[in-house]
């Protein structure tokens, strides 16, 4: 069996030195006489005893790891799903045989698994800019998801020097409660506790809309989106303004969406019946927009041929639709690095005032407006 690892106790036994003296040697070593540290490190060397970066860190008051907190946005089934294949076999980890060589897999399964809008590519872009920034500083991260509650927010941030959260609904409470035990900041969010990062959401809406009306003549306006969530509002009402400064334009909206679950669309698919579809429809989202496609597909509307369809995000799945998404880009990888950029500068002591970080954003034309 293998022996246990070295501890700071053999290493003070094999110097003959005190366990504090032995910290200090790595820690302090500005505390202990140079001879004496010789010795101390000789020892760890013949034993092979290597410090823990973490009781380090601990010992500083500091864990060395940034959090970052993500509420689950996976879609509990794949897009345009049919009542034929809907609850279609999924992937079931506990069934695949680890024994058989090679592992045999069901390739229908799998592709409608990796989807590519039944999942987060929001969430996975600011990931991606949150971790390549700490690794850039020497900084570990603790990655968590799901819950938005008090204890699913606390439990990770027990563990860190920083929290990153892209909220959902009904989580200031929460967010409240772990900001008064570490620095906080917001993803996409306008106001609220922290520190926090978002992006102009009205104005890569006057884009949108203006590129619509120009371009296109679009004079009647539809919104369909998630109401409730703080980016979309603002989204939501920056098109609203938009419209409103267009001479006779007129603005509605249609269906509320949850990002969480695959909607009905019952307003839309009731208007695509009716033939009373408004010139474009303007999404909250990427991952809207592209359900609304499917949608409208699926009641034998065309689009752009009937109508004109706009997301928000720039995400991987809006440039692989056919035709391609027109949507406003937000650059969500530099906003990870950005949140992880406050955290890695903020002391922790309270003493850092909150900041806030606007970023722009860009109009990406593809052919669902027409184009």
């Amino acid at each position: 069996m293998a022996s246990s690892r070295p501890t700071v106790y053999d290493v003070a036994q094999r110097a003959g030195v005190s366990i504090a003296t032995v910290s200090f040697a790595f820690r302090r070593p500005d505390k202990v006489r140079e001879d004496t540290r010789r010795v101390v490190l000789e020892a760890a060397r013949e034993i092979g005893y290597v410090p823990s970066g973490s009781a380090r860190s601990l010992a500083r008051g500091r864990t060395g790891v940034l959090g970052l907190h993500l509420f689950d946005m996976l879609l509990d089934e794949e897009p345009g799903a049919t009542p034929s294949t809907r609850g279609a076999a999924r992937i079931d980890g506990d069934e695949i045989d680890l024994d058989a060589d090679p592992v045999i897999w069901d390739a229908s399964a799998d592709e409608r698994e990796s989807d590519p809008r039944t999942f987060p590519l929001y969430v996975d872009e600011v990931q991606r800019g949150f971790v390549l920034e700490c690794k850039r500083h020497g900084t570990a991260v603790l990655l968590s998801s799901g819950g938005v509650g008090v204890s699913d927010l606390a439990d990770t941030a027990g563990r860190v020097d920083g929290l990153a959260i892209l909220p959902g609904r009904s989580t200031a409470a929460a967010i409240e409660a772990v900001a008064a035990r570490v620095p906080v900041v917001q993803l996409s969010k306008r106001a609220g506790i922290g520190h926090r990062v978002t992006v102009d959401n009205a104005g890569g809406m006057r884009m949108l809309v203006a590129h619509l009306h120009e371009q296109h003549g679009a004079r009647t306006f539809g919104w369909v989106g998630a109401i409730g969530e703080d980016d979309l509002d603002e989204r939501r009402e920056g098109f609203l303004a938009a419209v409103q400064g267009i001479g006779g334009a007129e603005a509605e909206t249609l269906d509320d969406t949850d990002l969480e679950r695959i909607p009905a669309y019952p307003v839309l698919r009731e208007r695509a019946g009716a033939g009373t579809l408004p010139d474009a429809l303007v999404c909250g989202s990427d991952q809207t927009a592209l359900r609304v496609m499917d949608v409208l597909r699926g009641e034998g509307i065309g689009v752009p041929r009937d109508v004109l369809v706009t997301g928000f995000d720039g995400i991987l799945a809006s440039r692989l639709s056919s035709p391609a998404l027109t949507t406003v880009r937000q650059p969500m990888e530099l906003m990870g690095r950005i949140a992880a950029r406050l955290l890695l500068t903020d002391p922790g002591d309270g003493s850092a005032p909150a900041r806030t970080v606007r970023l722009a954003t860009e109009l990406r034309i593809g052919g669902s407006c027409g184009c």
